[in-house]
């Protein structure tokens, strides 16, 4: 069987604006050992083996895309593609824009077959792009990619709830490092961990992790930790993520000032940590093993990376509510699960199991062991490559 050369296609900028898919798949491309798929990324240097186009630094300053930028996008996009036609098979997309759309309906008429990714519900799904200005050229443009891979059952429905047909809808759930991502096999490895993050020995670290935004539920967090902190003294909250735009350019800085000033006021800066971004998978891993309980209180997501990296960790996980959790946070079993937006039941929800800790390792071994089966790279690398041979067959079958 001849190799697949699979052309990924990221935003404009990507190596100074990379959020969830750019982690995701530095991972993938450095893990891949599937021999029948070669893959390769578009840059502004033509296209190049994947490995190489992300080896940059991930601690770089990042930038906003402007308008300008998106539009000359589309025409270098649509130029490098053409151009470039004979050194890969089919194309991926991780990011849709304007150059992305009008890239997917250039492949068709060429007869390139292409996937988009999907992983944000609410925000690239057709559901949310029909409220979109021009949101119906935009659907029937989002129609013309041959296969759509959503993260998460709740986003292929969204999908299927706009007529796109089953067989052109996949869903595939992200996979996890589950070597990085472990929890520790000794009392000690976590004391030497707190040390160097300088976390006190006998405080119940409280962690989050993920941009300083109101979208991940960050104010309804500091909201709880302040109701409960003075019935639980040795309760520490500790928010590791971009606060600033350097870390994300599309961060809300004023909303992180409000939120320091919250804490501020409360007289609870010793007791809540605005770190900043982890960029080193490494020292995020030891994150993980440094805390006690994972709390995201997210309004809106895909399925959030983050949440299984905990799981993976053996952290006993606390999350709202979101559709693209369901399966995957079975309350009771391998976490806890509170209403979007109920700051009443995340306050009872991490009160109750502060009172009972005698859960925290039952649910976070729960958590591990269903990672492992269920969201293990292996397994989701075969799955990915399923999907490129079902699109290379596709393309033979259709010029028969």
């Amino acid at each position: 069987m001849e190799k697949i050369r699979v052309l990924h296609i990221f935003g404009p900028n990507f190596k100074r604006r990379f959020g969830g898919p750019i982690f995701d798949w530095k991972y993938a491309f450095s893990k891949w050992d599937e021999a029948a798929v070669e893959h390769l990324v578009l840059t502004e240097n033509g296209v190049e083996p994947a490995t190489e186009a992300f080896n940059f630094d991930m601690t770089a300053n990042q930038v906003m895309s402007t308008r300008s930028d998106r539009t000359t996008w589309i025409f270098t996009l649509l130029f490098s593609l053409n151009r470039h036609k004979k050194k890969y098979d089919l194309i991926h997309f991780h990011v849709l824009l304007w150059g992305g759309l009008l890239a997917a309906a250039w492949a068709k008429l060429n007869k390139i077959p292409t996937i988009y990714q999907s992983v944000l519900q609410g925000s690239d799904t057709p559901g949310a792009i029909k409220q979109q200005r021009f949101g119906n050229l935009k659907l029937s443009l989002l129609k013309k990619f041959t296969l759509i891979v959503a993260i998460s059952n709740q986003l292929r429905q969204d999908y299927l709830d706009f007529s796109f047909p089953k067989e052109n809808v996949a869903m595939l759930m992200n996979s996890v490092d589950t070597d990085l991502f472990h929890p520790l096999e000794s009392q000690k490895g976590k004391q030497s961990i707190r040390e160097k993050y300088s976390l006190r020995q006998t405080d119940r670290i409280l962690i989050f992790t993920g941009s300083i935004i109101e979208r991940k539920g960050v104010d309804l967090l500091i909201q709880v930790f302040l109701q409960i902190a003075h019935d639980h003294p040795d309760l520490y909250l500790w928010l590791v993520g971009p606060v600033s735009k350097d870390e994300n350019a599309s961060l809300d800085e004023e909303f992180v000032l409000k939120m320091k000033s919250q804490v501020s006021r409360a007289g609870m800066n010793e007791r809540v940590r605005f770190h900043g971004m982890i960029s080193d998978r490494g020292d995020l891993a030891e994150a993980y093993q440094a805390a006690d309980i994972f709390v995201f209180p997210s309004r809106k997501e895909g399925l959030p990376n983050v949440v299984l990296e905990a799981m993976s960790s053996g952290l006993l996980v606390i999350v709202s509510d979101l559709p693209g959790l369901k399966g995957v946070v079975a309350p009771g079993e391998n976490g806890v699960v509170v209403p979007i937006g109920d700051a009443g039941a995340l306050a009872a929800a991490i009160s109750d199991i502060l009172s009972n800790n005698s859960v925290l390792p039952r649910l976070g071994r729960n958590a591990r062991s269903y990672i492992e089966s269920v969201h293990g790279f292996d397994a989701w690398q075969n799955e990915m490559t399923s999907c490129y041979h079902k699109l290379m067959k596709s393309v033979t079958e259709s010029t028969d």
